[in-house]
């Protein structure tokens, strides 16, 4: 009998013989469950605040900042260059001819959260009117939108649900004064967290003079290099280009690096717990048939497929604990709403994610039952004559 055909005849034998093992398979089982729902559930975390950033971007927006800013909160942006800028080609302009170019300025308050009364970490823009032409996705739910030279502000419908004091007509005591509520909107992204208002009275609020960002809208994806070409070529500005999709990503790293750093922590300590429960429970597999094996060693089945057969007994116990895994965390994460450090999110159980923690579980699997495997490869053939 060839190799193959002596490791498809243990295979057979070995997956027919689980449910006389089934107190050993569960506890395999289940401790890889355990692993790759925690692993999946923690992980779902990252991805969620990266699916948040990434929507509603577009190829045909960018952000101007200020020379080597690590982000927008570092960025201070002069009104004379956000003018300059203004001018340059590559950006879109409007039916009436002005450019599609706003800038912003903002800055952080607090407020109390709606659930525990915890304190939130809010940020209060300061826009120009052709803001909202740069993002025409923001729309007004309930209310009016704030006028210039006023107090006012609008809210983002996930801040206004998260945070009190948020309502229509209810005042925010900020810089010294209050700041009425005369709207909510809905972007549909990471901007709903935050706190519109006129640019001009921000910045007089905070005493300020520059912005933090220009938001533009280009005439064509093609045309970034455009616009960046005149910006490198203009030496009366000292500022970056960045698309989009850059800046959200930039904006979400560091927290994302965190939650994985900590996903992947937990999950290799919990895994290294259940790649010992798999190795124990295969030892007592390869223990309680020691002279079955050791008698098929002497019938002429050879090392490698008694080795092969008890791996793929170990794996073959991986794969339903980590699909196991995969649905609870799925089941009771997946479309959640958290709120870490004021950031509004949901998790995120992606068939990426799923798949990740298949491989992660096989990998368990075929560490926990390699030293066995090979235990029972090395069983004395003299142990089957002295049981018979």
């Amino acid at each position: 009998m060839n190799s193959f055909k002596q490791v498809a005849a243990l295979l057979q034998m070995n997956l027919a013989g689980l449910p006389q093992r089934l107190g050993t398979s569960a506890v395999t089982v289940v401790g890889m469950a355990c692993v790759v729902g925690v692993l999946v559930a923690m992980l779902s975390m990252g991805t969620g605040i990266r699916q948040l950033s990434a929507q509603n971007v577009r190829a045909d927006r960018a952000i101007v900042m200020s020379q080597g800013a690590a982000g927008g909160g570092a960025s201070n942006l002069s009104k004379q260059a956000a003018l300059t800028i203004v001018d340059m080609p590559g950006i879109k302009r409007d039916v009436q001819g002005q450019a599609l170019a706003a800038p912003d300025a903002f800055m952080a308050t607090f407020g109390r959260s709606k659930a525990d009364d915890r304190r939130l970490v809010m940020q209060i823009f300061g826009v120009a009117p052709q803001y909202f032409a740069v993002y025409p996705e923001i729309r007004l739910t309930a209310g009016r939108m704030f006028q210039p030279g006023l107090r006012e502000m609008i809210v983002g419908k996930t801040r206004h649900e998260q945070a009190k004091g948020l309502e229509l007509g209810d005042s925010l005591r900020w810089r010294g004064g209050d700041w009425l509520v005369v709207g909510h909107f809905d972007a549909g992204r990471s901007l709903n967290l935050s706190l519109l208002a006129d640019a001009d009275t921000i910045m007089s609020a905070i005493a300020r003079n520059n912005y933090n960002q220009l938001h533009v809208v280009l005439e064509s994806p093609a045309s970034f290099e455009t616009l960046q070409a005149a910006i490198k070529a203009n030496p009366s500005v000292s500022v970056e280009l960045k698309h989009e999709a850059d800046v959200m990503r930039q904006t979400t790293t560091g927290i994302t690096n965190i939650l994985d750093y900590a996903s992947y922590f937990i999950g290799v300590v919990m895994g290294l717990g259940a790649t010992l429960g798999a190795i124990n429970a295969m030892y007592a597999v390869v223990d309680s048939r020691k002279r079955e094996i050791a008698t098929l060693r002497a019938i002429g089945f050879g090392h490698f497929p008694i080795v092969v057969s008890v791996l793929v007994e170990a794996l073959a116990l991986a794969i339903p604990g980590a699909l196991l895994g995969c649905l609870l965390a799925w089941l009771f994460f997946n479309g959640n709403t958290v709120n870490p450090v004021g950031l509004s999110f949901e998790l995120a159980v992606t068939p990426a994610l799923a798949l990740f923690g298949i491989v992660w579980a096989l990998v368990m699997g075929l560490i926990g039952g390699l030293s066995p495997a090979i235990r029972a490869a090395r069983v004395p053939v003299t142990t089957a004559l002295r049981a018979v």
